[in-house]
């Protein structure tokens, strides 16, 4: 729950996550002239309130905000890993790592047509 996290302990967890995904070789490119900030706050709103918090999500929706991006399978399991690995170096508790994983999960079909390890690139996707 976000009594759990905490707003410090998940804006740090964010700012790390942005920070690793904006460098990253395989997908950084993807996020290429975005603006972090933005990101981070937009995904805390979205964490916090998935997590219990008195929040709402003020972005746009999933399709919506990935819709040009031509995200591929791949691109959506490598932020997930980023994701997994962030949330364990900052040591939160494993419910909450389950849960926003989990949540992440639900997402894919709104970020990617593609199934999980295809990579297909066919130009009419």
């Amino acid at each position: 729950s976000f009594e759990q996290v905490g707003e410090e302990a998940l804006r740090a967890t964010l700012v790390d996550f942005y920070g690793r995904v904006f460098e990253d070789t395989m997908i950084g490119y993807l996020f290429a002239g975005k603006d972090k900030e933005r990101l981070v706050q937009k995904e805390y709103e979205l964490c916090a309130q998935l997590l219990g918090a008195p929040i709402t999500y003020s972005g746009r929706t999933m399709h919506e905000a990935h819709k040009d991006a031509h995200i591929m399978g791949g691109h959506f399991d490598r932020r997930l890993q980023i994701l997994r690995e962030t949330l364990a170096d900052h040591h939160l508790p494993p419910a909450v790592q389950a849960i926003w994983l989990e949540h992440n999960l639900t997402l894919r079909e709104q970020v990617t047509s593609y199934k999980p390890g295809e990579c297909d690139a066919s130009p009419d996707r």
